[in-house]
């Protein structure tokens, strides 16, 4: 009796997943990360210089003046809030304070006791059935895979079982400053298997900021790099009919001046920029003119999470990227948790 009830309930889910699929603004989210982008450069540079950047301008929503977390400007607590929607501290942020590489027992659920399990875009992915996949550039990113692999993943309780691995790939490329090989793969794993979610990190202008300083030619020689990475990118999508509903995500985890980015205060250093390209989504739209009534540009200010409208953040990208997906928001997320974020999408 018990599984057959199980078994009805799960032709019931798998019917609802169905009709949710057929409403999707994308069949598939990419979510890049691009370490340590400053948009003042993408700016300076120019659409002549920078066609892939442009083309997120002209052919999707946007701004050059979003938000990193308020608190920090670092790596791993920025990704972090991609990741889960939180900002990084307060009761209901993940906690992810530090930087480094992380040790083999760590995760983002053991940094505080308080904070429990911190669920995030690959377990709601995963969990409704769907492939997810993280390429990065930087070996601490390890902390993801050991966060949610099959021994610290959340058990899956929502429909079929789908296990406790959260991230179906996982890919780490031994980075020479650049993120050329795994850009490499990635675009060869696009073409053969795509992942429903995918989220991949580029080293490469972050690399050049802490090596020769943020704006120098050789910072700028970086971002042009960069910009062909997502040529390559667009050019798979454009060329391959089965990828032509896939949505694309374009955020930083961070600016930078001098050589370094860990002052908060610094506007340098929290304001980046954040695209959405693809899925329906309206050409050449500023994102703060399409979500007037909840959101509001800061200049240059970074206000604080208290403020009722907030800037655009990096943190918002985890939950927008679910809603394009046509799936709920992460258990315990603050930040889009509405996913009331306007893309102007046409039906």
């Amino acid at each position: 009796m018990f599984q057959s009830i199980k078994i009805l309930y799960g032709f019931i889910f798998l019917a609802l997943i169905g009709v949710a699929n057929s409403s999707l603004a994308a069949d598939r989210v990419i979510l890049i990360s691009i370490d340590g982008l400053r948009p003042d450069i993408i700016e300076q540079l120019g659409a002549d210089n920078l066609p892939g950047f442009y083309r997120f301008q002209t052919e999707g929503v946007w701004t050059n003046n979003a938000r990193t977390d308020f608190d920090y400007t670092r790596t791993l607590p920025n990704h972090s809030s991609m990741m889960t929607s939180r900002g990084v501290t307060g009761d209901s942020g993940h906690g992810q304070i530090m930087n480094d590489m992380p040790a083999p027992t760590a995760t983002l659920h053991n940094n505080s006791a308080e904070y429990g399990y911190i669920a995030s875009v690959f377990d709601v992915t995963h969990d409704h059935g769907l492939t997810t996949a993280l390429f990065v550039s930087k070996d601490k990113f390890a902390l993801f895979e050991q966060s949610y692999n099959t021994q610290n993943g959340a058990p899956d309780t929502l429909g079929a079982d789908n296990g406790r691995d959260k991230i179906d790939t996982y890919y780490f490329a031994s980075p020479d400053r650049t993120a050329t090989a795994m850009v490499d793969e990635f675009t060869s794993f696009l073409q053969s298997s795509p992942a429903d979610f995918s989220f991949v990190h580029i080293v490469d202008t972050d690399s050049a900021g802490h090596g020769e300083r943020w704006t120098t030619e050789g910072y700028q020689a970086a971002v042009r790099r960069v910009d062909s990475y997502l040529q390559k990118i667009f050019s798979v999508i454009d060329e391959n009919p089965v990828l032509q509903d896939t949505a694309i995500i374009l955020v930083a985890d961070h600016g930078g001046t001098g050589t370094r980015h860990e002052d908060s205060d610094n506007p340098l250093n929290y304001t980046i920029p954040f695209y959405a390209w693809g899925g329906g989504i309206a050409p050449g739209k500023n994102i703060y003119e399409l979500n007037a009534e909840s959101r509001a540009d800061p200049g240059f200010d970074n206000p604080d999470y208290t403020q009722t409208k907030q800037p655009i953040r990096n943190g918002d990208s985890g939950n927008l990227a679910l809603s394009l997906l046509g799936l709920p928001a992460i258990p315990g997320s603050t930040i889009n948790v509405r996913q009331d974020l306007n893309l102007g999408i046409r039906n």
